[in-house]
Formats: C-alpha cells, structure tokens, sequence
C-alpha cells in the first residue's frame, strides 16, 4: 500500500515528459520479456516439428529382444557383399499391412536396414496380377510357381523363395483362430525369423559352391519311411534345416525310379526305409559314393525303430563297417531327460523319455554357437562296429553313458528289457573312405543318425537342443562347405513392445504442425486483446 502511494505521489510531482519514459520503459520491460517467451515457444516449437519429421528416417529399436534390429553377423556379411542382391516381395506394401497388421513393420524395417548397409541389395514390391513381367522373371530364374505374398532372393541366375509368413514364428495353437478371423496376427506370433531367413537365403544365392543335396523320399511313389505324422514332420524339418543353411535341396527322390546321379548331387538323404531296399537301390548308392574313383561324394543316412527286416539295406552299412541293432537304447539308472516330440495322434507335442546322450567327438561340432546345449536321442538304436579291413573308419559321434542297456524291438514295438550288458552305445557316428592316388586323398563319408526323433520338428525348432546345429556342423565338416548356419537366433516378440505406426505418426505430426501452432496464436491474440483493453 505504502509503495502504492508512493508511486501516485512520484506520478503528481512527475512531468509529461517523465510520464511517457516511465511508460516507455515499462512497455520495454514487458515487451521483451513476451517477446523472449515467444521466441523460445517458436523455437520449441520448431525443435519439435524437426524430431517428428525425422521419425520417418530415424528409427529406434526399443524392444526388449531388439526386433528392429539386424546382428553384426548380418551387418558385416551384407558390407562385404560383392555381388547384386535383388530383394521382391510379390505384394504391395499396403496388402502386407492389411495382413500383418502392426507387425509388419518388423519386415519393412528389416528389409530397409539391408539396402542401409549394402549398395548391392535393393528391395522391391510388386503385385503379381499388375506387374506379370517381373513375375515371370523370378517364376522362369525359380522354375516354380511364386504366389502372392512369396519373398524373392536372387543374385545372377540363383534364386530363393519362401513365404512372407515364413519369417515368424506361430503359436499353431491359435491359428485357426487367425484363420477364422477371430483374433489379428500379430496374436499368434511368438517369434521373428526374418534376418535369419534373408541372410540365409543371400549366403544360398551368393553361394560360388553350393551344395546340392538329394532327398530320397518316396519308394514306388509311396513314402519310403514309416508315414507317420511325426516322420512326415521330422523330414520336412530337416529339408527345411538344410534349405535354410545354404545346402540346395531337391525333394521327392524315389529310391526305385529316380537317377542319383553324382552330376547333380553332392549328397543324397536317405532317412529310414521301412521296408528293405532292392539289389539294385544297393549298388546305386555305392556307385554314387564311390563317384567312379573321384569320391567326394556323401550320404546321410537315418535309421529308426519302425523299420522292418532289411537284409539289402544291412549288407550295404555293413560295408561301411557297421551295423545297427534291432532295439533301442535305455538308461538303467534314470540318466535320462524329458523331451518333446511331435504326437501323431493328437498332431501336438507329447513328452518322451530319451537317455542322456553325450558329444563323443569335437571334430564336427566346430561351428556350434552354444556347445554348452546338449543333444538327445529319442528312440535311438546303437551302432555296432564291425571290424572289416575295408579302409573305411568309423568315427563315434554321439554316445550313452556307461550306464545304458537295450530294449529288444519286437516289428515297431517295443518289448521289456532285455538283459544287456551296461555300457556307453553309440547313436550317431561318421564313417570315412579315404584313398590315395599319386598323394592327393580323395574321401566320401556316411553321417549315422539311428532315429528319426533326432530331427523331430520340434525339437530341431527347440533352441534348448543342438541336435539342428550339429548335423548342420558335421555335414559342413564332411563336405567342406564353410559355416553359413542359422547362427542368427529368432527373436522373441512375446514380451510388449513398442509399436509407432503410420496412423499414430500422422496423429503426433498434426498435433505438432497445427495443434500447438493454433494455440501459440490464440494465446498471442488473447494477451493482444487485454493490452489493449488497459
């Protein structure tokens, strides 16, 4: 009150000319400062309107497992590559986000840190029915037909092609739900696999020496394994197992009609025929290791315990030193763990009991990432090495403990215990033929896996188990293929993420480029109207 007065005292004795500094300098003081708080609102303002800009080329993973990012392994191949890439995905960018919703961001991000870091990949969409030219292109390059929503790696004339769905991983419990529209599909997925899959597919493609692999499968056209659920499965993963590291797989090989020719295979598979293979199956597949003398040449054989009698199929293995038995082996003091297969029955996972199972040797299991995961043999029968002087060597690769016996096979059928002596029994092995010819050794080998629950789906896709990555090991080993593995592990995406899409950008854009702006102005317009009402 007193300054108050004061004030009004100093304002009577002051003069005109006093009057109009004070005010001067009130107006002065005032104005500056509302001048200072506009520019800084302007330059906050600006600040903001930059950084939403930038979120269309400035994208920050924050995820928990990291699902918008590629690895090292994946960055420093790409930076190294030397030739042209090309990337199609048979479907526009808008249909991939009507069918993936939210996720698929993960495949445009994925793809677009490939083009970052390489010169020499470029990705493309197109639409099959707008765009039949670059169809044909891939489908003459694929020799196959390549549907909508199919993802393209080529390089020169190579080329691979899987599913855009093929990149994640899907709980199968809640598809159907998918299917029947009931829930979206980014509430199957558990997993992503896209980097693993497109840094595999452009190892294949790039490939100067691919390994091409024959699968036998069929018999007289029939399935020449047990046609089980689980068996179908188990073979479908090991193809995909060997398509998905480099190897160049061709299916549907008949052991009776087709040519197993060593021009066009470096390797066969012949996973478990459950009948007995003819004379002349027999000496085909020992023609082709034997390569007219040039050897070089590998087969991978599956035994398993729905097989029948044999004979023809017997005196070929024994000829390559071993024989395996008709049973399976048990853990007689519970060394055993609980694993899950495939149920034929009830096309789920069911839990079995397999026997401890121990890496008997390191040589082949070099480019294992995780040594430590251990390997199980479900269902497996022990190999018995006969002492034959052929040159051939048998080498153990994975074996029991000292503890394990036999159960007695009785058809496919499983008996009680038989009586064995207990000791540790081989389930796996490679057996080697070497010759020397004016000092440069030629050599072909036979990788032994004695059941087909070794490359059950399920556990081949199980990251607790090396059983995938050590048949991938042991075969680059055999035929000399360098590592181009599935070193590159799926990303888990059931943890919540954080997920900025189109829609929400646009929203943050408005806000920023109109909101605030209307309302510096209307706050401006305010303050302007009340300095002129005093």
């Amino acid at each position: 009150m007193k300054e108050n007065m004061q004030e009004i005292l100093e304002n009577d004795n002051m003069t005109d000319k006093q009057r109009k500094k004070l005010k001067m300098r009130k107006k002065l003081k005032y104005g500056t400062m509302a001048t200072a708080v506009t520019a800084v609102v302007i330059v906050v303002v600006i600040l903001v309107n930059v950084l939403v800009g930038m979120l269309t080329n400035i994208r920050l993973d924050l995820t928990s497992d990291n699902i918008y990012e590629v690895s090292e392994e994946t960055i420093d191949y790409v930076k190294n590559l030397d030739k042209d890439v090309e990337i199609a995905i048979s479907v526009e960018k808008d249909t991939i986000k009507t069918l993936l919703g939210t996720s698929e961001m993960m495949v445009s991000e994925t793809l677009s840190k490939y083009e970052d870091y390489s010169d020499h990949v470029s990705v493309t969409y197109f639409d099959t029915t707008k765009d039949p030219d670059i169809l044909s292109k891939y489908q003459e390059m694929y020799g196959g037909n390549i549907a909508s929503g199919a993802v393209i790696v080529s390089c020169g004339e190579r080329v691979k092609v899987f599913g855009i769905l093929d990149m994640f991983d899907i709980d199968t419990n809640l598809y159907y739900q998918y299917m029947y529209g009931q829930c979206a599909f980014q509430d199957i997925i558990t997993g992503y696999k896209g980097e693993q899959l497109l840094t595999n597919a452009i190892m294949n493609v790039t490939d100067a020496n691919v390994k091409r692999v024959g699968l036998i499968e069929k018999a007289n056209s029939d399935y020449i394994f047990s046609a089980t659920q689980g068996n179908v499965y188990a073979v479908e993963s090991l193809a995909t197992l060997l398509d998905d590291n480099g190897y160049d797989v061709t299916r549907e090989l008949d052991i009776a009609s087709s040519e197993l020719s060593t021009e066009d295979y470096d390797i066969l598979v012949l996973p478990a025929p459950v009948n007995d293979i003819s004379v002349d199956a027999s000496k085909r597949l020992s023609d082709f290791m034997y390569n007219d003398g040039k050897y070089g040449r590998h087969l991978l054989y599956i035994a398993d315990y729905t097989q029948g009698d044999t004979p023809n199929l017997d005196a070929f293995l024994k000829d390559w030193n071993i024989t395996i038995s008709k049973s399976i082996v048990n853990d007689a003091e519970d060394k055993s763990q609980v694993v899950n297969t495939y149920d034929a029955y009830y096309s789920s996972g069911r839990s079995i009991i397999a026997p401890s199972v121990t890496i008997a040797s390191q040589d082949y299991s070099g480019s294992l990432e995780n040594s430590s995961l251990p390997v199980v043999a479900p269902f497996g029968r022990p190999i018995i090495e006969e002492k034959l002087n052929n040159g051939k060597v048998v080498e153990p690769l994975w074996q029991t403990t000292e503890s394990s016996t036999e159960l007695v096979l009785k058809s496919t059928d499983v008996s009680e215990e038989e009586a064995a002596e207990k000791k540790a029994r081989t389930v796996a092995c490679v057996v080697t033929n070497q010759v020397n010819t004016d000092g440069t050794i030629y050599e072909s080998d036979m990788l032994v896996l004695t059941s087909l629950s070794m490359v059950d789906s399920m556990i081949l896709s199980d990251s607790a188990y090396n059983n995938g990555d050590y048949v991938i090991s042991a075969l680059n080993t055999i035929c000399g293929k360098e590592d181009s593995g599935t070193v590159i592990a799926s990303k888990s995406i059931t943890a919540s993420t954080l997920d900025i899409t189109t829609e929400k950008i646009d929203m943050i854009k408005w806000i920023v480029w109109a909101v605030i702006p209307l309302i510096v102005v209307f706050c401006g317009i305010v303050v302007a109207i009340r300095r002129r009402s005093r």
